[in-house]
């Protein structure tokens, strides 16, 4: 674990929590939101790290021992709370809330981090919630969800709210080039696959995903043999299904930049910066409802998988009408064939 410097671009969340550490007016309760990679549990663990720190007074070293046990989940005054099963239910809560009336191990701080907070049930919320109407000693409690509005007001109500900022492309391609010594027309398009998230942009720069990526890129800009090529990509997609997700999202971003560079749009607004021409070449044979027709297409797939749909003809089917934009069928013709017995 690392400090708050880790944090690009959301400096004014990170002096607001400095001051508060500095000032000695920690809240009993922060509620952290924002989308999946936007740096929400990398702000929490910082701040617990912070709280704790031996060497720094307003920041996480990473290197003493106590920023070394938060980093690694097994500070015994901090507990991760995360969703079992898809739900954090009310034994959970009970548990947390069983810590904090303990005295603390190390007689300073009580932290509890709720990880995926959205996904309590209703019980588990009502429980947290009498948590929260009794705050005492220094204890702090942090929510991490996508969005506030998940949440029951009153337990929003009750918590200092922090929306993770999303960071423009210059940031994250910065970050990548710098920190990653990745080539800037590479950083750029992950910045733009990454949507203004950090962490998302950390996990699409692996060699694997990138690899992906170039796979999907491949089989849409080829001259010739594009139907077989689509095919060998759904038969690899098949046996690697985690994969499948990220290479929608490829697949969906081309189609957007497609739509853009038919509309007029120029290099800089893209997310394929660095295949340009070919984004060119191919706007320039097709109309706007057309890629439309496409856009819809990879997102009815995306339903239908999700649906547990047939994952192997869902996928030949998708990836060979990209071969020929000109003839789809409708995603209900691809769900008709049934479900598949596999995830």
């Amino acid at each position: 674990m690392r400090g708050f410097d880790t944090l690009i671009g959301q400096g004014a969340l990170v002096r607001r929590l400095q001051q508060a550490i500095s000032s000695g007016r920690v809240a009993h309760a922060y509620l952290i939101s924002g989308a999946p990679g936007s740096g929400k549990k990398t702000l929490a663990f910082t701040f617990a790290g912070a709280l704790f720190c031996q060497n720094l007074d307003d920041n996480a070293c990473g290197t003493c021992r106590n920023c070394r046990r938060i980093g690694a989940n097994n500070h015994p005054d901090v507990t991760i709370v995360r969703p079992e099963t898809g739900r954090i239910r009310i034994s959970q809560i009970r548990q947390l809330k069983d810590k904090f009336a303990l005295q603390s191990y190390e007689g300073s701080w009580k932290i509890g981090i709720i990880i995926d907070a959205e996904t309590m049930t209703e019980a588990a919320a009502n429980s947290l919630l009498k948590l929260l109407e009794e705050p005492s000693g220094k204890a702090v409690i942090m929510l991490l969800c996508t969005s506030r509005s998940m949440l029951l007001p009153t337990i929003v109500s009750r918590c200092q709210t922090i929306p993770m900022r999303r960071l423009a492309k210059s940031e994250i391609a910065d970050f990548l080039a710098n920190e990653h010594q990745l080539p800037p027309e590479t950083a750029i398009v992950i910045a733009g696959l990454a949507d203004g998230r950090l962490g998302q942009a950390i996990e699409i720069a692996s060699q694997e995903n990138l690899a992906w990526k170039d796979e999907v890129l491949a089989v849409m800009t080829r001259r010739e043999g594009q139907g077989l090529a689509a095919l060998r990509l759904a038969a690899k997609l098949d046996a690697e299904p985690e994969a499948i997700e990220f290479c929608l999202r490829v697949l969906s971003s081309w189609l957007r930049d497609m739509l853009l560079v038919t509309s007029g749009c120029s290099q800089t607004e893209v997310v394929h910066q660095d295949r340009y021409p070919d984004l060119l070449a191919l706007s320039g044979a097709l109309n706007e409802s057309v890629v439309m027709r496409a856009i819809r297409q990879v997102e009815s797939t995306r339903r239908a998988l999700e649906a547990n749909a047939n994952r192997r003809l869902a996928l030949d089917t998708l990836l060979y009408q990209m071969a020929d934009l000109t003839s789809f069928s409708p995603a209900s013709e691809v769900y008709k064939y049934g479900k598949s017995s596999r995830s």
